[in-house]
């Protein structure tokens, strides 16, 4: 077995590893990367950026589609396989070109498993790695719910790289990822589109009511969904598969796509040879995302136990973690304000605080919420569906939260997020003077 020293070693090559390695590199450390999937991680590869590809077709056909006559004549249809080269192009080369430009800034490269054999030290085929320190960016995996005939069920990964789409699916879990594939499939063709959710509430990170718009607005696309009807098992007939519920009801389709949530990659810790302390939330790290076990190992992303699964929660502390380590544990996350958003059509989004959580602070706050669809914006692109609800603090005028349902929810709650993380009241954002007529200048009216 061959050995190597380096000042620190990666494991993972997401962007959240891309800009620790990158840090640390300019601070002039030696730097080892390793993975054993294609170089570029979930992000770029599988999810965020070719999902994105998708939903813009859908978000197309959807546009067209609600305008049908209102001034449309006739609704555009996906090609599929048209839309997947599309995606494909942006993909095709992505892990060899990253290799490539980490070996021009003098970034080592590791391909294979990665298992952590001492506490500054990594096994990887015949290599064997020693490190000062080991940033772990591991990310995290589908989770594998286990019922009888699990089998048969596919990933969001697998959906991704569909030839053709199906005419039939049913998603399992109601989270973001099925309600994303969800309304992309809708959208894009599929005749019976149906999310199961085990209990009585989907989309558990998001604001209930606007969850409820949201499920009206794909009740009208053609996506149904099924609360409190926990999957049993699947079983396969042929060509087709019958998803049992707990309620005993039968649904028969082409695919299944288990989106039941994720859970950390930490298979680098088998063994326990790192002594790295880890639980079901990955690894358990202090305000420096440093291992609370092992002061040699820090852990970003997905795989730590403090980290919001987002890619730019997970870039931050990317940048985080290669300060602490060139500065010696200088800076800590700050988790107090981050927008997330679900790509479904309309998005739906979120930053803050919900009520319930206001309410349990003790704040004194009132709460603007309301309907767009009655606002030109909405009536203009035929969107039917759309929702706001601000949080309000009554004395001080500051945003405790927002939520909201509509076309580009996505990007106006990033406004919201600005406005929270630098003390910008609701008053001030009634006053300004927005480029008119956009979707964002609508904020002026969910905060008056």
């Amino acid at each position: 077995m061959r050995k190597r020293k380096h000042d620190v070693i990666v494991v993972g090559s997401g962007t959240s590893a891309y800009y620790a390695a990158e840090g640390l590199n300019e601070g002039g450390r030696d730097v080892a990367i390793v993975d054993e999937r294609p170089y570029g991680g979930t992000c770029a590869l599988r999810g965020c950026q070719p999902k994105k590809y998708l939903v813009c077709n859908a978000e197309a056909v959807a546009m067209a589609s609600d305008l049908v006559g209102r001034g449309i004549v006739e609704a555009p249809r996906t090609d599929w396989a048209a839309l997947q080269a599309l995606k494909n192009e942006f993909l095709d080369g992505k892990p060899e070109k990253q290799v490539k430009s980490w070996h021009e800034q003098g970034v080592t490269t590791y391909h294979g498993r990665a298992r952590m054999t001492g506490e500054r030290e990594l096994a990887v085929g015949d290599e064997h790695l020693t490190a000062d320190h080991i940033v772990l960016a591991t990310g995290a995996s589908p989770r594998c719910a286990g019922y009888r005939g699990h089998e048969h069920a596919v990933f969001s990964d697998d959906f991704l790289e569909l030839d053709a789409l199906p005419r039939r699916i049913v998603f399992v879990g109601g989270g973001y990822i099925s309600f994303e594939f969800a309304h992309i499939a809708a959208r894009a063709g599929a005749e019976e589109v149906t999310i199961l959710q085990r209990s009585d509430r989907v989309l558990k990170g998001f604001d209930a009511d606007m969850a409820q718009v949201l499920i009206e607005a794909g009740e009208k696309a053609g996506v149904r969904v099924v609360i409190e009807e926990p999957v049993e098992a699947i079983e396969k007939e042929g060509e087709v598969f019958r998803v049992i519920g707990g309620s005993g009801k039968a649904y028969a389709t082409d695919l299944v796509v288990e989106a039941t949530g994720r859970v950390p990659n930490l298979s680098v810790l088998e063994g326990g040879a790192g002594g790295v302390e880890h639980d079901q939330g990955g690894v358990v790290v202090n305000a420096h995302l440093r291992s609370v076990s092992n002061p040699a190992v820090y852990a970003i992303g997905d795989c730590a136990s403090a980290s919001p699964m987002l890619a730019p929660v997970a870039d931050a502390e990317g940048k985080l973690v290669a300060r602490n380590i060139l500065e010696g544990d200088v800076a800590e996350m700050d988790y107090t304000v981050v927008p997330s958003a679900a790509f479904t059509i309309p998005n739906i989004a979120s930053v803050g605080l919900t009520e319930e959580q206001a309410a349990a602070k003790g704040l004194e706050f009132r709460v603007n919420r309301g309907s767009t669809t009655g606002w030109p914006s909405s009536k203009r692109i035929g969107e039917d569906h759309g929702a706001y609800k601000v949080l309000i603090e009554k004395e001080s005028g500051r945003i405790l939260g927002a939520h909201l349902v509509r076309h580009h929810a996505a990007e106006a709650i990033n406004v919201f997020g600005l406005a929270m993380k630098h003390g910008i009241t609701a008053g001030e954002m009634k006053e300004f003077l927005w480029a008119y007529p956009t979707m964002i200048s609508d904020l002026k009216y969910m905060v008056g």
